[in-house]
């Protein structure tokens, strides 16, 4: 019987020979690949780097190594940067939604500037031009902190100490640059809602603000959540160039211990590992959410 796609549920006795091949193909890949990582490395073993990930004291308590205090402040900064990509693209893609013309160049400028331009350049223009006004900036907040009986607790969110301005223009970086995707996303979303809905909206007496607010906005973020959860996803990922600069995230946490303890094949499973872990969470959670908002059925 032929497999139809989005009728049933894929499984090895529905593929078709393309697939087994591939399949067949990555297995024999991925074997390869490992033997090489076996071969290249005589004592191949994960054991000394669980200190790295969690470690006793003398008293017996156990913390965070460095590993995972790397992915406490790649979870810091990818949440910071999501919050503000969210609302910097949601705000781009609403009021540029239908638009045209002149009314339409801002929205599109900022699109087109910043998914056109790589991160890691944008991260080195935010910066090395913007550090002046960063470095007197975070100073003064950390002088307002060090009288303030919330400075823990700020650091804690935020940024250890001595960090502040790296983790500024990471976030700025990084909210822009997947804010310009969101919005592009944000739009399409609302531009698929039938026009039909606008009308029989207006029809009813509703204002523009209420037309969003109650039947376009639910239906596009319906139809926007896969992808935006794609992206938040990525958003996640794009926190390894953080490390370029020198902010203590999980990609940089790796490179200096690969530095110290020359093990480069095994740190770099586990780091994959951790990213990998975080990712899978960020999706089931974005599945979980994606299937309580399902449009329901009229009893």
């Amino acid at each position: 019987m032929a497999y139809i796609l989005g009728t049933q549920k894929r499984t090895f006795g529905t593929m078709n020979n393309a697939d087994k091949l591939f399949l067949l193909i990555f297995g024999v890949l991925f074997l390869f690949v490992l033997h090489a990582v076996f071969a290249s490395v005589q004592d191949f073993s994960f054991k000394r780097l669980f200190s790295y990930l969690i470690r006793a004291d003398e008293n017996g308590n156990w913390h965070a190594g460095v590993l995972l205090q790397g992915v406490g402040m790649t979870l810091r900064l990818s949440l910071w940067s999501l919050a503000l990509a969210f609302l910097t693209g949601s705000f781009v893609g609403i009021v540029s939604a239908h638009k045209s013309g002149v009314s339409a160049l801002p929205g599109r400028l900022y699109v087109l500037v910043l998914r056109n331009m790589p991160p890691l350049v944008l991260l080195f223009l935010v910066f090395f031009f913007a550090s002046s006004v960063l470095t007197e900036f975070w100073g003064n907040a950390e002088n307002s902190l060090a009288k303030s009986e919330y400075k823990g607790l700020f650091y804690v969110l935020a940024a250890p100490e001595g960090q502040l301005d790296r983790m500024a223009a990471c976030v700025l970086t990084l909210g822009l640059y997947e804010g310009a995707y969101i919005a592009e996303i944000v739009r399409a979303g609302i531009e698929s809602v039938p026009c039909g809905q606008w009308e029989a909206a207006r029809a009813s007496g509703l204002t523009a603000w209420q037309i969003r607010r109650h039947i376009i906005i639910p239906q596009a973020m319906r139809q926007s959540l896969a992808p935006l959860a794609g992206q938040s996803i990525s958003t996640m990922k794009d926190s390894a160039i953080a490390s370029i600069i020198s902010l203590q995230e999980l990609t940089f946490q790796s490179m200096e211990l690969m530095n110290v303890t020359g093990r480069t094949v095994e740190i770099w499973i586990l780091t994959a590992l951790l990213y990998y872990c975080l990712c899978v969470f960020l999706e089931k959670l974005s599945k979980k959410w994606e299937c309580s908002i399902k449009w329901k059925p009229l009893q």
